[in-house]
């Protein structure tokens, strides 16, 4: 019979593989150790708590609004100027988190969202305005957090993630009464977060994004332009929630 000191601690964790379906919740055993085969005890006077893992597959939701601005220039009456840019935002998530060991999470987020992104200049060769609108913004960016646990229920996930985006823009004459000139920009996109658990599968997040969508010329749909928009940029912020497909 092997016998053990009760003072003696001692803790279990099982570590998945990065590509295996781990629990959301493994369990972590503090208790005093036990002989090989036995199976773990924990007395009233150790805890066994559970410690979320933030590795594997996650979709998800998310909306929100942007505020932004872009510079203007008409060749044709060798005006210019600034616009401001606003709207709000919809769309779905799909991720990959890989926790590499406490309390680093590593991650890729891909996200596809419909805007309602919009401003308006006002040249004379464009009357009665010449609009810029982002109709869609999708981002590939990747995550990197510091996951703190301890928190009910679950964990918390504040990170930084950096990435690259691809924007839809769309100009015309208010009315569009020449139809539209778009343009699909890729340009790049930084910012921060934060994501909670709210229940073992479910998590909730909110983040910010600056957002840099480059430029687009508009020519015959702006009265024969050329009318310049340049230095097109957002700043996001959204809310969302998403859903950890591993789940044991």
């Amino acid at each position: 019979m092997v016998s053990v000191a009760p003072a003696a601690a001692a803790e279990a964790v099982v570590n998945p593989g990065p590509f295996d379906a781990p629990p959301a919740f493994p369990q972590v055993y503090s208790g005093p150790p036990v002989a090989p085969g036995e199976p773990l005890k924990a007395p009233p006077a150790y805890a066994t708590t559970k410690i979320y893992d933030w590795t594997g597959f996650y979709i998800g939701v998310n909306g929100g609004g942007a505020l932004g601005n872009a510079d203007w220039s008409s060749v044709p009456d060798l005006t210019s100027g600034t616009l401001d840019v606003s709207g709000g935002l919809v769309g779905g998530t799909v991720g990959y988190n890989l926790q590499t060991g406490e309390p680093w999470v590593l991650g890729i987020e891909l996200d596809v969202d419909w805007s309602r992104l919009r401003g308006t200049a006002s040249p004379t060769s464009c009357a009665p305005g010449c609009q810029l609108n982002v109709s869609w913004l999708d981002t590939a960016r990747v995550r990197f957090g510091w996951t703190f646990d301890g928190f009910v229920p679950g964990g918390i996930l504040p990170y930084v993630t950096a990435g690259v985006a691809l924007s839809d823009l769309r100009a015309s004459i208010i009315g569009t009464p020449f139809g539209t000139q778009d343009q699909a920009n890729l340009a790049w996109t930084a910012g921060a977060g934060v994501e909670f658990v709210i229940t073992g599968a479910l998590r909730a997040k909110v983040e910010y994004l600056f957002v840099d969508q480059g430029k687009v010329t508009c020519d015959a749909p702006c009265g024969g332009g050329p009318i310049v928009f340049n230095n097109i940029n957002s700043n996001v912020i959204r809310a969302g929630f998403n859903y950890r497909l591993w789940m044991n």
